[in-house]
C-alpha cells in the first residue's frame, strides 16, 4: 500500500464532511423510504377494509338474490295454482251454462206439456 503524502492529509477534513453529507444525505432517504412504506401500510390496511366490506356485501346481495329467487318460485307456484283454479272455475261455468241449457230445454218442453193438457 502506498503512503499516503502529507499534502493529502489537508484534504482529510473535507472527505469527513463530504462523508458526513452523504450519510446525512442517507439518513434523509431512508426516513422518506420509512414514511412512504409507513403510508402503504396504512394504505393495505385500507385496502383490506374495504375489501372486507365489499366481501360482506356480496355475501348480502348473494343472500338477498337467494330469498328473492325463493319468492319467485313461491309466486310462480302461486300463479300456477291460480291458473288451475281459473281453470276449474271456467270449467265449472261451462257446466253451469250446459246446466241451465237443459233446464231452459226442460222448462220449455214442461211448458208445452202444460199448454197441451190445458187446451184437452
Amino acid at each position: 500500500m502506498k503512503a499516503m503524502p502529507t499534502v493529502g492529509y489537508a484534504y482529510a477534513p473535507l472527505y469527513l464532511i463530504a462523508v458526513r453529507q452523504s450519510l446525512k444525505y442517507l439518513n434523509t432517504i431512508f426516513k422518506y423510504f420509512n414514511t412512504t412504506f409507513k403510508y402503504l401500510n396504512t394504505t393495505f390496511k385500507y385496502l383490506n377494509t374495504t375489501f372486507k366490506y365489499l366481501n360482506t356485501t356480496f355475501k348480502y346481495l348473494n343472500t338477498t338474490f337467494k330469498y328473492l329467487n325463493t319468492t319467485f318460485k313461491y309466486l310462480n307456484t302461486t300463479f300456477k295454482y291460480l291458473n288451475t283454479t281459473f281453470k276449474y272455475f271456467n270449467t265449472t261455468f261451462k257446466y253451469l251454462n250446459t246446466t241451465f241449457k237443459y233446464l231452459n230445454t226442460t222448462f220449455k218442453y214442461f211448458n208445452r206439456a202444460v199448454l197441451v193438457l190445458t187446451l184437452k
